[in-house]
């Protein structure tokens, strides 16, 4: 077994409960509040930013150029997070106000750039991993679950991240988790183990994520 198949054996509860989620429930209902949207959408703008200049840090951390162009290319996915963001935008009709990050965005954006700066190039590869790999999982899975019907306001949403809704696509997920158990091969058992807290902790707050947006958690008080 690969490190990145153990690591998704001890991450499936994590995943299990993400799709169990209100928000991601809701998102298959089409009956995402419109607080929760905006919410979510203007906490995101803030994410994909901070996740870009990651994906900038991690790139320093390797001279292997085809690792260099695949972060490269994959970090294009941001476009197609900027529609999905139109799709909730166009729903609720709300202009994005560029609200300051909240608690949990930033608690999982400061994890990001620790592991980046401070981490080997498998722990900044680990901290980014999550993101894609979890919202791959829940597009493929509401569209088993025919949640992107016609009647589903967030049809279009749901088939952005679908994997199935794009069959001849690159499988960016696949090279990710190729590039992580290569990343780990020179690494000592304590090492691994630090890549692994870090995947997790990356998907914990994915699940955070969720939850501060369906929660509307803000900061206690006004600074």
């Amino acid at each position: 077994m690969t490190f990145s198949q153990a690591l998704l054996e001890r991450a499936q509860p994590m995943m299990d409960a993400i799709m169990a989620h209100p928000f991601v429930q809701a998102i298959a209902a089409g009956t995402v509040p419109n607080d929760v949207l905006n919410y979510y959408v203007e906490q995101d703008e803030h994410y994909l930013k901070d996740y870009l200049q990651v994906t900038a840090l991690t790139i320093t951390k390797t001279d292997n150029v085809d690792d260099i162009n695949q972060l490269l290319t994959t970090a294009q996915f941001v476009q197609n997070e900027s529609r999905a963001h139109q799709v909730m935008l166009e729903i609720t009709g709300h202009t994005i106000e560029n609200w300051r990050r909240e608690p949990e965005t930033k608690r999982y954006t400061d994890h990001m750039y620790a592991s980046a700066y401070h981490g080997t190039y498998a722990d900044a590869l680990a901290a980014l991993l999550p993101c894609a790999w979890s919202y791959a999982v829940i597009g493929e899975q509401l569209v088993d679950q025919g949640a992107n019907n016609a009647d589903n306001p967030l049809k279009e949403w749901i088939e952005l991240y679908a994997p199935q809704m794009a069959p001849d696509a690159p499988d960016y997920n696949a090279w990710r988790f190729e590039a992580l158990d290569r990343a780990v091969a020179p690494l000592s058992p304590t090492q691994l183990e630090h890549v692994a807290q870090t995947f997790l902790f990356s998907l914990e707050m994915e699940w955070r994520f969720w939850e501060a947006a369906w929660q509307q958690t803000h900061w206690q008080f006004e600074f």
